[in-house]
């Protein structure tokens, strides 16, 4: 078996002294084929006992654990001493107690799965297994480092879905069955770090090139019950059926096959995710599913807060939940659809990538039929041929102008919002002479605006 360290790197962990290791998911993807990436290394000595050559930077990320991060001639390394960690009751991640050892088996035996527990003795060019972690990453196995493994921290549950997901690694019966019983330690967990675990699991097709991956992770999710502790109101979509001459599947398996249908576009997948989720409360409050797209944003709104996400973010995913619906039977106006297209410009490409895959999700579709451009594809892209304003900077009239013309503060807002319409509705009015006759007829002050309802 061939770790494939690069020859910079070996001699680099080679000098840092005697018994220092690469450890971790280098080891165990080296050995299944996949890509290395982070170097991770631990040795029996503290990181300031190591023998660092000129040049090197080393700063202490945790004092506790004893984490050092290494940078040596551009690459990052991230050193651990040897330790054993005892943790408290329930699985808020955070050891109770730390100590520091020489004994690699007690290292070992601390870690989460065998597949990870995997040292690479790079002096000796040799594998150290105190657990048998070869043979599982050849089996394509995860299996627990110890019986206690999802008691110590509940983070390990998501860790559990993300690398089988991204690995295509089978879960061990007895771990999986420990991971089920254990699954409301991840109630323990920050919200932060639930929301990191649940990005990886939307994408984890991408980390190895694993087909379908993003599906299995969510899938996996459910089987080992963890969605009540991660996003509940999922777990109220699963089994709500649909009606059958729309759907063959339930809200919950639909919203996953909708996440498999998506490209990974930035926040796309969060929003297939939660696109429907707003159904259940539609369902239970009124019988049926209209009106759902707004629930579900509210609802999303909700989730994605509780989850820390970014406030940019939660506003597209919200606003792809809001619009899914919009012009579903395709019988809007003309001139509404180039509106709504020029408003929502920067959204229509994962509009209707999330349109497309909530058809397919539906399983009534096909991939291929499903392929044909959307209208607001059309539209687009005839806006842009006709050289629409899709931005108001972009009309040829502004607000300054207005000013001189005698309107006020939101009377000139409500100016430009009605000529920018009507240049996005025909463009070739987008100029002074049409745009400053069309300004003339238009309220001035805010007393002469239409009073909203």
């Amino acid at each position: 078996m061939k770790i494939n360290l690069d020859e910079k790197s070996a001699k680099f962990i080679s000098g840092l002294g005697e018994n220092v290791y690469v450890v971790g998911g280098f080891v165990r993807n080296s050995l299944c084929g996949y890509k290395c990436t982070d170097i991770d290394i631990a040795g029996p000595m503290p990181a300031l006992a190591l023998s660092l050559p000129p040049r090197t930077n080393m700063t202490m990320v945790n004092h506790r654990m004893g984490t050092a991060q290494i940078i040596y001639d551009g690459v990052r390394y991230e050193y651990t001493p040897f330790r054993v960690e005892v943790y408290g009751e329930g699985g808020e991640h955070t050891p109770t107690r730390v100590s520091f050892t020489t004994d690699i088996y007690a290292d070992a035996a601390r870690r989460d799965f065998c597949c990870n527990a995997i040292y690479y003795d790079v002096r000796r060019d040799e594998i150290v297994d105190p657990l048998g972690g070869v043979r599982d990453a050849e089996m394509k196995i995860l299996r627990g480092c110890n019986k206690h493994v999802f008691e110590s921290d509940g983070l390990r549950l998501l860790r559990l879905v993300r690398l089988a997901a991204e690995l295509d690694f089978k879960i061990e019966g007895e771990t999986a069955r420990a991971a089920k019983s254990m699954s409301d330690n991840l109630a323990d967990i920050t919200s932060e770090r639930k929301r990191i675990e649940l990005d990886k699991i939307l994408h984890a097709d991408l980390a190895n090139d694993v087909k379908n991956a993003q599906y299995r992770g969510l899938r996996l999710l459910k089987q080992l019950d963890l969605w009540k502790n991660l996003i509940p109101e999922l777990v109220e979509c699963d089994g709500l059926s649909q009606p059958e001459q729309y759907h063959k599947y339930d809200v919950l398996e639909h919203s996953f096959r909708t996440v498999l249908s998506v490209p990974p576009k930035h926040n796309l997948r969060l929003a297939a995710l939660l696109h429907d989720v707003g159904k259940a409360y539609c369902f239970k409050r009124f019988g049926n599913f209209h009106g759902h797209e707004k629930s579900s944003g509210i609802v999303a709104r909700i989730i994605l807060n509780r989850l820390r996400y970014p406030n940019d973010v939660i506003e597209q995913v919200v606003r792809l939940c809001n619009l899914h619906m919009y012009d579903m039977r395709g019988d809007a106006r003309e001139s509404k659809i180039r509106v709504f297209v020029a408003k929502n410009y920067d959204i229509i490409d994962k509009l209707t990538a999330l349109i497309r895959a909530d058809k397919i999700a539906t399983g009534m579709v096909t991939p291929e039929q499903a392929a044909e451009p959307h209208r607001f594809e059309l539209v687009r892209d005839r806006l842009v041929d006709e050289g629409a304003p899709i931005l108001k900077r972009a009309l040829r009239i502004s607000g300054k102008d207005l000013a001189d013309m005698g309107f006020e503060s939101e009377a000139i807002s409500a100016a430009l919002e009605v000529l920018w319409k009507e240049c996005i509705i025909n463009p070739k009015n987008n100029n002074v002479e049409f745009l400053t006759r069309a300004a003339s007829r238009l309220p001035k002050t805010p007393a002469e605006l239409p009073q909203k309802k």
